[in-house]
């Protein structure tokens, strides 16, 4: 069972063999029609609701993530799309003069 908002998701229960039961059509069929129903649930249920949500150890940087994955950004979280590019580290340096400190 799943749980979206307030809502329970049933998912169809897989059929059993009974001890010494063969496989026939009828159950092999039984089978296809109980994944195909649990398959339907899941693609049906879009929104989900939390009261909380903890995420440890994410990446600094959408490099190597999937379409839809979360990664931290300095502080902001960020979710991987296929359009965009993600690199796995990005500096920068620059100097302009010199500074020169003195003591008394």
């Amino acid at each position: 069972m799943s749980h979206t908002g307030d809502k329970a998701v049933i998912i169809p229960r897989l059929p059993r063999l009974s001890i010494g039961q063969e496989i026939d059509p009828h159950y092999v069929n039984q089978i296809i029609s109980a994944l195909e129903s649990a398959i339907d649930i899941l693609n049906s249920v879009r929104q989900r609701t939390f009261t909380e949500i903890n995420l440890t150890n994410l990446q600094s940087h959408g490099s190597g993530l999937r379409d839809g994955d979360v990664f931290e950004d300095s502080g902001t979280l960020k979710i991987v799309r296929t359009r965009f590019a993600y690199a796995a580290t990005l500096s920068a340096a620059g100097a302009v003069g010199t500074v020169t400190v003195s003591t008394p």
